[in-house]
């Protein structure tokens, strides 16, 4: 602990500052935050611990200690001091769990009523080894489903949505989960799709119709007169065609008609990102990504620790089969970011393997927290639209290759050489004006370049 200043202002300890304060914890003899009583945090954190999952026998049970190993063990224990004490609810589900009033099951915790609280402890109790993992969104779903169908009177209605349900949307989660977790997106996509199909069911039903007898002219009024919501419906329809339970209906495919950024506009939010200090290090690196190689929100949250590469000299990330080199000063922004992850002081994520580690135990932030923080912050790079940055007229899609070099694209003529950058400034200063014409590219065609190619261009 250096609580003190000498004369140059630099931190001093206790003895050397004269500062008339009493830093030794009296139970562990180390200098540290005290709590109360002249106890650091961490003692004050084990001693928590220790009380509320203490067994019948006054020992903690054996299947708890990897547990409390995992609380007391946290980076910043009085993070774990104010979690137990500022949410009662911690203390309770710990004692219930410890005197057996609630099993050590997945289907324990799935009987008590839905909270925050209960799924951040068995995402705790899976990562320290005490549950077996499971895919959150698929268990999520399948309990939603069923109470979904016990809210449907009508009998034919409800074993029609069953079979939608369970044999084509719950199936192709299970298979989505058998080759890793199901995503954010699939999961909301299905649940609307369940609503959306139970909306259009009573729809029909209020117009004295059955499914059976559904016409275009009767799927055509729906649509019209309701939001753009109705379109979840149509996956529904789909299957219902497919199954011959509806014949004769076209249903029309909804698009979304994205607009593509141009380079004047990508610029603008790149230099926002720069110069916008109030915004947090990690969201501004996260649109970068966006922004410089056209990912969506989706995959960029998704991104693991060992795809990049941060050195002295240079900076590279991995969207796809490549490696990319990241532009400065975006560089200097990842190198921050690595030096100083979030959400690893606690129990939570102690080890994350995320580049962009969430909340929840285990997990990586979600996709639209990331797009909620930007556009707060007036930031507006939507992972809705195709590609950012990028044109993706039929003129020049033929030279990507999303697959192999993650949206870089290849210049219709020979790849110039850009001169390198020597010395670049610093974020708040970075000027990132409008661009000329250079490089045998007109000025249309700058949108095909990477930023990289871009930066470098105006520097030569």
């Amino acid at each position: 602990m250096v609580p003190g200043l000498n004369s140059d202002r630099q931190p001093t300890c206790v003895t050397c500052s004269g500062v008339p304060l009493n830093l030794t914890c009296h139970h562990c003899g180390v200098e540290a935050r005290m709590a109360r009583g002249g106890t650091c945090y961490r003692c004050q954190l084990k001693h928590m611990v220790e009380e509320v999952l203490a067994g019948p026998g006054g020992a903690i049970p054996e299947s708890l200690v990897p547990l409390a190993q995992a609380i007391c063990s946290m980076r910043r224990p009085a993070s774990g001091v104010t979690w137990m004490r500022a949410n009662p609810r911690v203390p309770t589900l710990l004692r219930d769990l410890a005197a057996g009033r609630i099993a050590l099951t997945h289907d324990a915790l799935d009987s008590l009523p839905a909270s925050r609280t209960v799924e951040y402890l068995r995402e705790l109790l899976v990562g320290c080894g005490a549950l077996p993992p499971r895919d959150r969104h698929l268990a999520t779903f399948e309990r939603w489903l069923s109470h979904k169908l016990s809210g449907i009177e009508d009998m034919e209605q409800r074993r029609l949505i069953e079979r939608f349900g369970r044999w084509h949307l719950l199936r192709r989660l299970r298979d989505q989960s058998r080759h890793g977790s199901v995503s954010t997106g699939a999961f909301l996509h299905a649940k609307q799709s369940t609503t959306a199909a139970i909306q259009f069911l009573a729809w029909l039903q209020q117009r004295g119709r059955a499914i059976t007898d559904c016409t275009q002219h009767d799927f055509d009024a729906w649509v019209a007169a309701g939001r753009s919501t109705r379109d979840h419906a149509n996956r529904f329809l789909y299957w219902a065609l497919d199954h011959r339970i509806v014949r004769g209906l076209t249903v029309r495919r909804s698009s979304y008609a994205g607009r593509t950024l141009t380079a004047e506009e990508r610029l603008t939010l790149l230099r926002q990102l720069l110069q916008h200090d109030r915004l947090p290090i990690r969201y501004r690196f996260a649109a970068g990504l966006i922004l410089l190689f056209g990912q969506p929100a989706h995959r960029v949250a998704a991104l693991r620790l060992e795809q990049v590469r941060a050195e002295s000299t240079s900076v590279r990330v991995r969207l796809a089969g490549d490696w990319l080199d990241v532009p400065e000063p975006f560089a200097g922004l990842v190198r921050a970011h690595l030096a100083d992850r979030v959400n690893m002081n606690t129990a939570a994520n102690p080890n994350s393997p995320w580049l962009f580690p969430g909340q929840m135990p285990g997990k990586h932030v979600t996709p639209q927290s990331i797009v909620d923080v930007l556009r707060n912050a007036g930031i507006r790079p939507s992972p809705r639209e195709p590609a950012p940055g990028f044109n993706w007229s039929a003129k020049h899609r033929h030279r990507f290759s999303p697959r192999r070099s993650a949206l870089v694209p290849t210049p219709p003529c020979a790849t110039p050489t850009w001169p390198a950058p020597t010395t670049w400034p610093t974020p708040r200063s970075n000027d990132l004006g409008a661009l000329p014409e250079a490089g045998g590219f007109a000025a249309h065609e700058w949108q095909l370049l990477p930023t990289s190619a871009i930066l470098a261009a105006r520097r030569g």
